[in-house]
Protein backbone atom coordinates (compact mmCIF):
# COMPACT_ATOMS: atom_id res chain seq x y z
CA UNK A 1 0.00 0.00 0.00
CA UNK A 2 1.62 3.19 -1.17
CA UNK A 3 2.71 5.58 1.48
CA UNK A 4 2.08 3.23 4.35
CA UNK A 5 4.81 3.04 6.98
CA UNK A 6 7.00 -0.06 7.09
CA UNK A 7 5.68 -1.99 10.06
CA UNK A 8 4.11 -5.39 10.58
CA UNK A 9 0.34 -4.95 10.54
CA UNK A 10 -0.10 -8.43 11.97
CA UNK A 11 2.19 -7.97 14.95
CA UNK A 12 0.93 -4.48 15.76
CA UNK A 13 -2.68 -5.55 15.51
CA UNK A 14 -2.17 -8.56 17.75
CA UNK A 15 -0.44 -6.58 20.48
CA UNK A 16 -2.81 -3.69 19.86
CA UNK A 17 -5.84 -5.88 20.55
CA UNK A 18 -4.42 -6.89 23.92
CA UNK A 19 -3.54 -3.28 24.75
CA UNK A 20 -7.06 -2.16 23.90
CA UNK A 21 -8.49 -4.66 26.38
CA UNK A 22 -6.05 -3.62 29.10
CA UNK A 23 -6.71 0.05 28.43
CA UNK A 24 -10.47 -0.41 28.51
CA UNK A 25 -10.35 -2.37 31.76
CA UNK A 26 -8.06 0.14 33.49
CA UNK A 27 -9.96 3.18 32.22
CA UNK A 28 -13.36 1.75 33.16
CA UNK A 29 -12.05 0.86 36.61
CA UNK A 30 -10.66 4.35 37.22
CA UNK A 31 -13.83 6.00 35.91
CA UNK A 32 -16.00 3.88 38.21
CA UNK A 33 -13.81 4.75 41.23
CA UNK A 34 -14.00 8.43 40.29
CA UNK A 35 -17.76 8.15 39.94
CA UNK A 36 -17.97 6.76 43.47
CA UNK A 37 -16.05 9.74 44.87
CA UNK A 38 -18.23 12.25 43.01
CA UNK A 39 -21.43 10.48 44.08
CA UNK A 40 -20.36 10.58 47.72
CA UNK A 41 -18.98 14.14 47.74
CA UNK A 42 -21.37 16.06 45.48
CA UNK A 43 -24.90 17.05 46.40
CA UNK A 44 -27.70 15.33 44.50
CA UNK A 45 -28.34 18.54 42.53
CA UNK A 46 -24.66 18.93 41.59
CA UNK A 47 -24.53 15.26 40.61
CA UNK A 48 -27.47 16.00 38.30
CA UNK A 49 -25.51 18.93 36.87
CA UNK A 50 -22.61 16.50 36.35
CA UNK A 51 -24.93 14.44 34.13
CA UNK A 52 -25.99 17.55 32.21
CA UNK A 53 -22.40 18.65 31.61
CA UNK A 54 -21.19 15.36 30.21
CA UNK A 55 -24.25 14.84 28.05
CA UNK A 56 -23.91 18.30 26.52
CA UNK A 57 -20.14 17.84 26.05
CA UNK A 58 -20.64 14.54 24.21
CA UNK A 59 -23.58 15.88 22.23
CA UNK A 60 -21.87 19.05 21.00
CA UNK A 61 -18.68 17.13 20.26
CA UNK A 62 -20.58 15.54 17.35
CA UNK A 63 -20.74 18.93 15.64
CA UNK A 64 -17.01 19.54 16.01
CA UNK A 65 -16.01 16.52 13.95
CA UNK A 66 -18.97 15.46 11.73
CA UNK A 67 -17.22 12.16 11.04
CA UNK A 68 -14.17 13.61 9.28
CA UNK A 69 -11.73 11.60 11.42
CA UNK A 70 -13.64 8.41 10.62
CA UNK A 71 -13.36 9.25 6.93
CA UNK A 72 -9.56 9.47 7.21
CA UNK A 73 -9.52 6.08 8.93
CA UNK A 74 -11.80 4.55 6.32
CA UNK A 75 -9.66 5.85 3.44
CA UNK A 76 -7.76 2.88 1.99
CA UNK A 77 -4.76 4.86 0.76
CA UNK A 78 -2.55 6.71 3.22
CA UNK A 79 -3.94 10.26 3.69
CA UNK A 80 -1.75 13.01 2.32
CA UNK A 81 -0.63 16.04 4.35
CA UNK A 82 -3.29 17.96 2.43
CA UNK A 83 -5.96 15.52 3.66
CA UNK A 84 -4.85 15.97 7.26
CA UNK A 85 -4.59 19.76 7.05
CA UNK A 86 -7.97 20.13 5.31
CA UNK A 87 -9.74 17.98 7.88
CA UNK A 88 -7.98 19.81 10.72
CA UNK A 89 -9.08 23.17 9.30
CA UNK A 90 -12.70 22.04 9.06
CA UNK A 91 -12.63 20.54 12.58
CA UNK A 92 -11.06 23.66 14.08
CA UNK A 93 -13.66 25.88 12.41
CA UNK A 94 -16.57 23.72 13.56
CA UNK A 95 -15.20 23.28 17.09
CA UNK A 96 -14.61 27.02 17.44
CA UNK A 97 -18.15 27.78 16.30
CA UNK A 98 -19.65 25.11 18.58
CA UNK A 99 -17.61 26.27 21.58
CA UNK A 100 -18.51 29.93 20.99
CA UNK A 101 -22.22 29.18 20.66
CA UNK A 102 -22.16 26.97 23.74
CA UNK A 103 -20.42 29.65 25.80
CA UNK A 104 -22.85 32.32 24.57
CA UNK A 105 -25.81 30.09 25.44
CA UNK A 106 -24.58 29.37 28.98
CA UNK A 107 -26.88 31.95 30.68
CA UNK A 108 -29.86 30.51 28.79
CA UNK A 109 -28.91 26.98 29.83
CA UNK A 110 -28.71 28.07 33.45
CA UNK A 111 -32.17 29.59 33.21
CA UNK A 112 -33.62 26.54 31.41
CA UNK A 113 -32.34 24.13 34.06
CA UNK A 114 -33.14 26.42 36.98
CA UNK A 115 -29.48 26.82 37.93
CA UNK A 116 -27.83 29.91 39.49
CA UNK A 117 -26.29 32.29 36.95
CA UNK A 118 -22.87 31.58 38.48
CA UNK A 119 -23.01 28.11 36.86
CA UNK A 120 -22.32 29.83 33.53
CA UNK A 121 -18.61 29.66 34.37
CA UNK A 122 -18.77 25.87 34.31
CA UNK A 123 -20.37 25.85 30.87
CA UNK A 124 -17.59 28.16 29.68
CA UNK A 125 -14.97 25.70 30.94
CA UNK A 126 -16.70 22.99 28.90
CA UNK A 127 -16.60 25.31 25.88
CA UNK A 128 -12.82 25.60 26.24
CA UNK A 129 -12.59 21.79 26.38
CA UNK A 130 -14.59 21.54 23.16
CA UNK A 131 -12.20 23.91 21.39
CA UNK A 132 -9.10 21.98 22.48
CA UNK A 133 -10.48 18.70 21.11
CA UNK A 134 -9.89 20.02 17.57
CA UNK A 135 -6.12 19.92 18.17
CA UNK A 136 -6.04 16.25 19.16
CA UNK A 137 -8.29 14.67 16.51
CA UNK A 138 -5.74 14.49 13.68
CA UNK A 139 -2.83 13.15 15.80
CA UNK A 140 -5.12 10.47 17.26
CA UNK A 141 -6.35 9.54 13.78
CA UNK A 142 -2.79 9.18 12.51
CA UNK A 143 -1.82 6.88 15.41
CA UNK A 144 -4.96 4.79 14.88
CA UNK A 145 -4.27 4.39 11.17
CA UNK A 146 -0.80 3.12 12.01
CA UNK A 147 -2.29 0.81 14.67
CA UNK A 148 -0.07 2.43 17.32
CA UNK A 149 -2.31 1.49 20.23
CA UNK A 150 0.56 1.37 22.70
CA UNK A 151 0.85 5.14 22.94
CA UNK A 152 -2.88 5.67 22.60
CA UNK A 153 -3.45 3.33 25.55
CA UNK A 154 -0.80 5.02 27.68
CA UNK A 155 -2.16 8.49 26.93
CA UNK A 156 -5.76 7.43 27.63
CA UNK A 157 -4.77 5.93 30.97
CA UNK A 158 -2.75 9.04 31.95
CA UNK A 159 -5.50 11.50 31.12
CA UNK A 160 -8.14 9.32 32.79
CA UNK A 161 -6.02 9.17 35.94
CA UNK A 162 -5.52 12.95 35.87
CA UNK A 163 -9.24 13.58 35.49
CA UNK A 164 -10.41 11.18 38.19
CA UNK A 165 -7.77 12.10 40.78
CA UNK A 166 -8.32 15.82 40.24
CA UNK A 167 -12.14 15.63 40.16
CA UNK A 168 -12.28 13.36 43.22
CA UNK A 169 -9.86 15.47 45.27
CA UNK A 170 -11.61 18.75 44.43
CA UNK A 171 -15.05 17.27 45.12
CA UNK A 172 -13.78 15.95 48.47
CA UNK A 173 -12.60 19.43 49.43
CA UNK A 174 -15.94 20.99 48.52
CA UNK A 175 -15.37 22.61 45.12
CA UNK A 176 -18.64 21.27 43.74
CA UNK A 177 -19.16 21.50 39.97
CA UNK A 178 -15.75 23.15 39.52
CA UNK A 179 -14.21 19.76 40.37
CA UNK A 180 -15.40 17.86 37.31
CA UNK A 181 -15.54 20.77 34.83
CA UNK A 182 -11.97 21.91 35.53
CA UNK A 183 -10.79 18.28 35.66
CA UNK A 184 -12.35 17.67 32.25
CA UNK A 185 -10.54 20.69 30.81
CA UNK A 186 -7.23 19.44 32.23
CA UNK A 187 -7.89 15.95 30.91
CA UNK A 188 -8.50 17.19 27.37
CA UNK A 189 -5.53 19.58 27.51
CA UNK A 190 -3.07 16.96 28.79
CA UNK A 191 -4.29 14.38 26.31
CA UNK A 192 -3.95 16.92 23.49
CA UNK A 193 -0.37 17.81 24.45
CA UNK A 194 0.73 14.19 24.84
CA UNK A 195 -0.83 12.92 21.61
CA UNK A 196 0.75 15.76 19.63
CA UNK A 197 4.17 15.03 21.13
CA UNK A 198 3.90 11.32 20.28
CA UNK A 199 2.32 11.71 16.85
CA UNK A 200 4.52 14.63 15.71
CA UNK A 201 1.87 15.58 13.18
CA UNK A 202 2.16 19.16 11.92
CA UNK A 203 -1.14 21.03 12.13
CA UNK A 204 -1.70 23.75 9.60
CA UNK A 205 -4.67 25.50 8.04
CA UNK A 206 -5.71 24.46 4.54
CA UNK A 207 -9.30 25.09 3.49
CA UNK A 208 -9.35 22.77 0.48
CA UNK A 209 -13.06 22.56 -0.25
CA UNK A 210 -12.71 19.59 -2.58
CA UNK A 211 -10.99 17.45 0.04
CA UNK A 212 -13.31 18.59 2.83
CA UNK A 213 -16.35 17.76 0.70
CA UNK A 214 -14.90 14.34 -0.12
CA UNK A 215 -14.44 13.43 3.53
CA UNK A 216 -17.85 14.82 4.48
CA UNK A 217 -19.42 12.41 1.99
CA UNK A 218 -18.61 9.53 4.31
CA UNK A 219 -18.29 11.44 7.57
CA UNK A 220 -21.77 12.96 7.76
CA UNK A 221 -23.74 9.66 7.58
CA UNK A 222 -21.30 8.07 10.00
CA UNK A 223 -21.60 10.89 12.52
CA UNK A 224 -25.36 10.86 12.17
CA UNK A 225 -25.31 7.52 13.98
CA UNK A 226 -23.47 9.02 16.94
CA UNK A 227 -25.83 11.98 16.93
CA UNK A 228 -28.91 9.74 17.00
CA UNK A 229 -27.44 7.63 19.80
CA UNK A 230 -26.86 10.78 21.84
CA UNK A 231 -30.46 11.86 21.33
CA UNK A 232 -31.70 8.36 22.18
CA UNK A 233 -30.09 8.63 25.60
CA UNK A 234 -31.09 12.25 26.15
CA UNK A 235 -34.50 11.84 27.75
CA UNK A 236 -33.16 12.15 31.30
CA UNK A 237 -30.96 15.16 30.59
CA UNK A 238 -33.26 17.06 28.26
CA UNK A 239 -36.84 16.15 29.16
CA UNK A 240 -36.52 15.41 32.87
CA UNK A 241 -34.08 18.26 33.44
CA UNK A 242 -36.12 20.90 31.65
CA UNK A 243 -39.50 19.76 32.98
CA UNK A 244 -38.69 18.78 36.59
CA UNK A 245 -35.22 20.08 37.46
CA UNK A 246 -31.61 19.11 38.03
CA UNK A 247 -31.98 17.01 41.20
CA UNK A 248 -34.17 14.36 39.49
CA UNK A 249 -31.46 14.03 36.82
CA UNK A 250 -29.02 13.19 39.58
CA UNK A 251 -31.34 10.60 41.09
CA UNK A 252 -32.12 8.89 37.77
CA UNK A 253 -28.45 8.96 36.77
CA UNK A 254 -27.49 7.31 40.04
CA UNK A 255 -30.32 4.79 39.72
CA UNK A 256 -29.04 3.93 36.24
CA UNK A 257 -25.52 3.49 37.58
CA UNK A 258 -26.74 1.19 40.33
CA UNK A 259 -29.00 -0.87 38.10
CA UNK A 260 -26.87 -1.20 34.97
CA UNK A 261 -23.24 -0.92 36.05
CA UNK A 262 -22.80 -4.63 35.11
CA UNK A 263 -23.30 -3.58 31.47
CA UNK A 264 -20.06 -1.56 31.69
CA UNK A 265 -18.21 -4.86 31.29
CA UNK A 266 -19.78 -5.44 27.87
CA UNK A 267 -17.80 -2.49 26.55
CA UNK A 268 -14.60 -4.31 27.41
CA UNK A 269 -15.77 -7.55 25.82
CA UNK A 270 -16.81 -5.66 22.70
CA UNK A 271 -13.08 -5.19 22.06
CA UNK A 272 -12.93 -8.97 21.62
CA UNK A 273 -16.17 -9.53 19.74
CA UNK A 274 -15.68 -6.99 16.95
CA UNK A 275 -12.25 -8.17 15.75
CA UNK A 276 -13.30 -11.81 16.12
CA UNK A 277 -16.29 -11.21 13.83
CA UNK A 278 -14.27 -9.11 11.39
CA UNK A 279 -11.67 -11.86 10.97
CA UNK A 280 -14.18 -14.65 10.41
CA UNK A 281 -16.58 -12.67 8.25
CA UNK A 282 -15.94 -14.96 5.25
CA UNK A 283 -16.17 -18.18 7.30
CA UNK A 284 -19.88 -18.37 8.04
CA UNK A 285 -19.90 -21.58 10.14
CA UNK A 286 -17.15 -20.19 12.39
CA UNK A 287 -18.84 -16.78 12.48
CA UNK A 288 -22.09 -18.35 13.64
CA UNK A 289 -20.30 -20.26 16.42
CA UNK A 290 -18.49 -17.13 17.58
CA UNK A 291 -21.67 -15.06 17.48
CA UNK A 292 -23.58 -17.60 19.58
CA UNK A 293 -20.72 -17.86 22.06
CA UNK A 294 -20.43 -14.07 22.27
CA UNK A 295 -24.12 -13.78 23.15
CA UNK A 296 -23.63 -16.41 25.83
CA UNK A 297 -20.45 -14.89 27.30
CA UNK A 298 -21.75 -11.33 27.34
CA UNK A 299 -24.83 -12.42 29.28
CA UNK A 300 -22.77 -14.69 31.55
CA UNK A 301 -20.57 -11.77 32.60
CA UNK A 302 -23.50 -9.41 33.23
CA UNK A 303 -25.82 -11.93 34.90
CA UNK A 304 -24.11 -12.51 38.30
CA UNK A 305 -23.58 -8.79 38.91
CA UNK A 306 -27.13 -8.03 37.79
CA UNK A 307 -28.58 -10.74 40.05
CA UNK A 308 -26.47 -9.46 42.93
CA UNK A 309 -27.86 -5.95 42.45
CA UNK A 310 -31.39 -7.31 42.18
CA UNK A 311 -31.16 -8.67 45.73
CA UNK A 312 -28.54 -6.37 47.27
CA UNK A 313 -29.22 -2.93 45.77
CA UNK A 314 -29.76 -1.20 49.11
CA UNK A 315 -26.58 -2.30 50.93
CA UNK A 316 -24.61 -1.88 47.68
CA UNK A 317 -25.81 1.71 47.32
CA UNK A 318 -25.28 2.49 51.00
CA UNK A 319 -21.69 1.23 51.20
CA UNK A 320 -20.54 2.30 47.72
CA UNK A 321 -22.30 5.59 46.98
CA UNK A 322 -23.41 6.85 50.37
CA UNK A 323 -26.42 7.21 52.65
CA UNK A 324 -27.94 10.23 50.92
CA UNK A 325 -28.87 8.11 47.89
CA UNK A 326 -30.72 5.61 50.09
CA UNK A 327 -32.84 8.41 51.50
CA UNK A 328 -33.68 9.88 48.08
CA UNK A 329 -36.08 8.70 45.37
CA UNK A 330 -33.16 6.91 43.71
CA UNK A 331 -34.22 3.65 45.32
CA UNK A 332 -37.65 4.00 43.67
CA UNK A 333 -36.07 4.22 40.20
CA UNK A 334 -33.31 1.60 40.00
CA UNK A 335 -35.66 -1.41 39.78
CA UNK A 336 -37.37 0.11 36.72
CA UNK A 337 -33.98 0.51 35.02
CA UNK A 338 -32.66 -2.95 35.95
CA UNK A 339 -34.27 -4.78 32.94
CA UNK A 340 -31.62 -3.21 30.69
CA UNK A 341 -29.31 -5.99 31.92
CA UNK A 342 -31.52 -8.49 30.10
CA UNK A 343 -31.29 -6.78 26.71
CA UNK A 344 -28.09 -4.73 26.37
CA UNK A 345 -25.66 -7.70 26.36
CA UNK A 346 -27.45 -9.06 23.29
CA UNK A 347 -27.58 -5.63 21.65
CA UNK A 348 -23.84 -5.09 22.07
CA UNK A 349 -23.00 -8.33 20.26
CA UNK A 350 -25.50 -7.71 17.46
CA UNK A 351 -24.17 -4.22 16.73
CA UNK A 352 -20.60 -5.57 16.74
CA UNK A 353 -21.55 -8.10 14.07
CA UNK A 354 -23.37 -5.53 11.92
CA UNK A 355 -20.40 -3.17 12.12
CA UNK A 356 -18.03 -6.02 11.22
CA UNK A 357 -20.15 -6.48 8.09
CA UNK A 358 -19.77 -2.74 7.39
CA UNK A 359 -23.50 -2.19 7.93
CA UNK A 360 -23.35 0.94 10.08
CA UNK A 361 -26.39 2.38 8.23
CA UNK A 362 -28.52 -0.48 9.51
CA UNK A 363 -27.31 0.23 13.05
CA UNK A 364 -28.27 3.87 12.44
CA UNK A 365 -31.75 2.81 11.30
CA UNK A 366 -32.43 0.91 14.50
CA UNK A 367 -30.88 3.63 16.65
CA UNK A 368 -33.24 6.11 15.01
CA UNK A 369 -36.20 3.87 15.80
CA UNK A 370 -35.21 3.57 19.46
CA UNK A 371 -34.58 7.32 19.69
CA UNK A 372 -38.07 8.08 18.38
CA UNK A 373 -39.59 5.66 20.91
CA UNK A 374 -37.52 7.12 23.74
CA UNK A 375 -38.38 10.76 23.08
CA UNK A 376 -41.83 10.23 21.56
CA UNK A 377 -43.05 8.04 24.42
CA UNK A 378 -40.81 9.36 27.18
CA UNK A 379 -41.81 13.02 26.91
CA UNK A 380 -45.54 12.53 27.63
CA UNK A 381 -44.72 9.91 30.29
CA UNK A 382 -42.45 12.39 32.10
CA UNK A 383 -45.19 15.02 31.94
CA UNK A 384 -47.69 12.55 33.41
CA UNK A 385 -45.60 10.53 35.90
CA UNK A 386 -42.62 12.80 36.52
CA UNK A 387 -39.15 11.25 36.70
CA UNK A 388 -40.60 7.73 36.81
CA UNK A 389 -41.96 8.33 33.32
CA UNK A 390 -38.40 8.30 31.97
CA UNK A 391 -37.90 4.89 33.60
CA UNK A 392 -41.09 3.51 32.02
CA UNK A 393 -39.89 4.77 28.65
CA UNK A 394 -36.56 3.08 29.21
CA UNK A 395 -38.29 -0.28 29.71
CA UNK A 396 -40.14 0.05 26.40
CA UNK A 397 -36.94 1.02 24.54
CA UNK A 398 -35.09 -1.96 26.01
CA UNK A 399 -37.83 -4.33 24.88
CA UNK A 400 -37.77 -2.68 21.44
CA UNK A 401 -34.10 -3.61 21.03
CA UNK A 402 -35.32 -7.17 20.38
CA UNK A 403 -36.21 -5.98 16.87
CA UNK A 404 -32.53 -6.08 15.91
CA UNK A 405 -32.56 -9.87 16.29
CA UNK A 406 -34.83 -10.05 13.22
CA UNK A 407 -32.08 -8.34 11.25
CA UNK A 408 -29.47 -10.81 12.48
CA UNK A 409 -31.29 -13.71 10.79
CA UNK A 410 -30.03 -12.40 7.45
CA UNK A 411 -26.40 -12.90 8.48
CA UNK A 412 -26.21 -15.72 11.04
CA UNK A 413 -28.28 -18.66 12.19
CA UNK A 414 -28.45 -18.53 15.96
CA UNK A 415 -31.01 -19.15 18.65
CA UNK A 416 -30.31 -15.91 20.52
CA UNK A 417 -32.86 -16.63 23.25
CA UNK A 418 -31.28 -20.01 23.96
CA UNK A 419 -27.76 -18.57 24.19
CA UNK A 420 -29.02 -15.78 26.44
CA UNK A 421 -30.65 -18.28 28.81
CA UNK A 422 -27.48 -20.39 28.90
CA UNK A 423 -25.53 -17.25 29.75
CA UNK A 424 -27.80 -16.51 32.70
CA UNK A 425 -27.97 -20.13 33.86
CA UNK A 426 -24.86 -20.18 36.14
CA UNK A 427 -25.88 -16.97 37.93
CA UNK A 428 -29.44 -18.24 38.44
CA UNK A 429 -28.26 -21.64 39.68
CA UNK A 430 -25.86 -20.00 42.15
CA UNK A 431 -28.16 -17.20 43.32
CA UNK A 432 -28.57 -19.07 46.58
CA UNK A 433 -24.97 -18.10 47.43
CA UNK A 434 -25.51 -14.34 48.08
CA UNK A 435 -28.88 -15.07 49.71
CA UNK A 436 -27.31 -17.62 52.05
CA UNK A 437 -24.30 -15.39 52.61
CA UNK A 438 -26.47 -12.60 53.97
CA UNK A 439 -27.97 -14.98 56.55
CA UNK A 440 -24.60 -15.76 58.11
CA UNK A 441 -22.83 -12.40 57.80
CA UNK A 442 -23.78 -8.82 58.51
CA UNK A 443 -23.52 -6.95 55.22
CA UNK A 444 -20.69 -4.51 55.85
CA UNK A 445 -18.27 -3.30 53.18
CA UNK A 446 -15.88 -6.23 53.49
CA UNK A 447 -18.61 -8.86 53.38
CA UNK A 448 -20.33 -7.04 50.51
CA UNK A 449 -17.18 -7.16 48.38
CA UNK A 450 -16.45 -10.76 49.39
CA UNK A 451 -19.96 -11.85 48.50
CA UNK A 452 -20.02 -10.26 45.04
CA UNK A 453 -16.46 -11.45 44.29
CA UNK A 454 -17.11 -15.11 45.08
CA UNK A 455 -20.55 -15.11 43.46
CA UNK A 456 -19.14 -13.59 40.27
CA UNK A 457 -16.10 -15.90 40.29
CA UNK A 458 -18.13 -19.08 40.81
CA UNK A 459 -20.57 -18.09 38.05
CA UNK A 460 -17.77 -17.37 35.57
CA UNK A 461 -15.96 -20.62 36.41
CA UNK A 462 -19.16 -22.58 35.83
CA UNK A 463 -19.71 -20.83 32.49
CA UNK A 464 -16.09 -21.54 31.50
CA UNK A 465 -16.58 -25.23 32.25
CA UNK A 466 -19.70 -25.25 30.06
CA UNK A 467 -18.06 -23.37 27.16
CA UNK A 468 -14.32 -24.05 27.58
CA UNK A 469 -13.55 -25.14 24.02
CA UNK A 470 -15.55 -22.37 22.35
CA UNK A 471 -14.01 -19.67 24.57
CA UNK A 472 -10.52 -20.71 23.49
CA UNK A 473 -11.58 -20.40 19.86
CA UNK A 474 -12.94 -16.90 20.50
CA UNK A 475 -9.68 -15.78 22.12
CA UNK A 476 -7.63 -17.12 19.20
CA UNK A 477 -9.80 -15.37 16.64
CA UNK A 478 -9.78 -12.13 18.63
CA UNK A 479 -6.01 -11.83 19.02
CA UNK A 480 -4.73 -13.64 15.93
CA UNK A 481 -5.08 -11.53 12.79
CA UNK A 482 -4.52 -12.22 9.14
CA UNK A 483 -2.21 -9.61 7.53
CA UNK A 484 -4.44 -9.20 4.48
CA UNK A 485 -7.64 -7.24 3.88
CA UNK A 486 -7.09 -4.91 6.82
CA UNK A 487 -9.62 -2.11 6.80
CA UNK A 488 -8.55 0.90 8.90
CA UNK A 489 -12.20 1.75 9.51
CA UNK A 490 -12.59 -1.56 11.34
CA UNK A 491 -9.78 -0.53 13.64
CA UNK A 492 -11.61 2.71 14.40
CA UNK A 493 -14.83 0.82 15.21
CA UNK A 494 -12.88 -1.40 17.60
CA UNK A 495 -11.47 1.62 19.43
Amino acid sequence: MNGQPAYSVASRSASGGALLLVRQAVVQGMNFCGLIFLARCLSITDYGFYGIVFFLFSFILNFGDIGLSASLLRQKEEPTPEDFSSVFSAQLTLSTAAAALFAAASPLLCKAYGLPFSYSQYFILISASLLITAFRAIPITKLERHIDFKWLSIIEIIQTAVYNVMASAMAFYGYGPLSFTLALLCRVLIGCILVNIVSQTPLRLNFNRTLIKKHMGFGLPYQAGNFVNSLKDSITTIVVGLVIGTAPIGMISMASTIATFPVMLTGILGRLFFPAFARTINDKPMLEKLFALSIRINNAVVAPLAMFILFMAKPFTLHIFGEKWIESETMDFWFLLWPANLFLPMLTVCTCLLNAHGLSKIVLKYSLLWMLISLGLGTPLVLIFGAQGACYSNIVVNIATITITWEMRKYVRCNILKETLIGWLPAVLLVWFPLLYTRFFEIGKLHLFSCVFFYFAFSIVLMYIISKKDIRTLMVKSIKIQPTNIDPYMVKEAV
